[in-house]
């Protein structure tokens, strides 16, 4: 039975809780799905799930070994990829934790899951595609590969993802809004499914890198890299593509737009708890600068200056 398709304009997310394998396939809108247990006694399932314009995203724990019957809607793209480290099979090939699996809607597809096994997934409807911008419609995704997962793409990436889904899917668990984390998703998914395609880059010569360049770093004011910022957004305020910014920051810097970006983050963090004026916490500082997770900023920062941000407070009160 084809199931209602689901959107919200504000996402928000909701939990629940079945006591049968049945139930937790019917759990998921704009599936079409069965499951059937395999292992032995009761089983408890648990989706949580936020509904973005274009994306859908949900994690999904399950008790026992189910074989998943799945299709997700015609035009859309379903990814996902393990939570806690299990494997699973698609289509009966063995998967490992750090692949990002990927198929087409219209396609049944079959998942072996095994005992207590958690899983993300991310449902791009088809609108998703239609909004590509010309910048980006070199990731639109290849509906005719046959491909059961993307390569190419980082064990490294996922992570950040993972630790990115789990504060979204947390109540409470992040103080930015609603459009912002949209638009930080949507830029995530393009910019996978950009890698795996592997499109050929165009060339660009030492004078276009330059120009690309200063747009960029005119666009990144003090006060914008403040606020979340996305590489489709910067994309689409100098007009050049994806692949070819990354290109030239790759030429000119050695690093991606992405990391440049924290790079220079980082570096306003540092310069604020320097600031003899600045006694917020450290927390809020790094949150002030778009860094969400703050493991994982403390982390970048030591790699980039070789000490904590602790002991950089404490070098300014000495």
């Amino acid at each position: 039975m084809d199931k209602q398709i689901l959107q919200r304009d504000e996402p928000v997310l909701c939990t629940l809780h079945s006591n049968d394998a049945n139930s937790q396939a019917a759990n998921l809108v704009n599936w079409q799905q069965e499951y059937d247990q395999l292992s032995q006694g009761q089983f408890f399932g648990l989706i949580n799930e936020l509904h973005f314009p274009h994306i859908h995203l949900f994690r999904e724990d399950t008790s026992h070994r189910l074989r998943q019957q799945c299709r997700v809607e015609q035009g859309g793209l379903w990814l996902g990829f393990s939570a806690n480290n299990k494997h699973c099979r698609i289509n009966n090939e063995q998967t490992n934790n750090n692949q990002f699996l990927c198929r087409p809607g219209g396609r049944d597809f079959e998942l072996l899951t095994p005992d207590n096994f958690s899983i993300y997934g991310l449902v791009l409807h088809r609108s998703f595609f239609n909004e590509l911008s010309e910048q980006n419609k070199e990731a639109r995704y290849n509906s005719n590969n046959d491909g059961l997962w993307l390569d190419n793409i980082p064990p490294a990436d996922l992570q950040k993802l993972r630790q990115y889904l789990n504060l979204l899917l947390q109540p409470n668990g992040n103080r930015w809004s609603n459009s912002t984390h949209a638009s930080i998703l949507q830029d995530a998914m393009i910019e996978l499914l950009s890698k795996g395609n592997l499109s050929p880059v165009t060339y660009v010569t030492s004078r276009q890198r330059q120009r690309i360049i200063a747009r960029v770093q005119e666009y990144l004011s003090k006060s914008r890299m403040k606020s979340p910022i996305t590489v489709t957004e910067i994309c689409s305020a100098i007009h050049v593509s994806r692949r070819t910014l990354q290109y030239t920051f790759n030429q000119h810097y050695g690093i991606s737009p992405k990391q440049y970006i924290q790079v220079i983050r980082l570096n306003q963090v540092r310069r604020a708890l320097l600031d003899n004026q600045e006694f917020d916490t450290i927390s809020n500082i790094a949150f002030n600068y778009g860094f969400f997770h703050l493991s994982y900023f403390s982390q970048c920062y030591k790699h980039l200056f070789g000490e904590t941000p602790q002991q950089t407070r404490l070098h300014k009160n000495n």
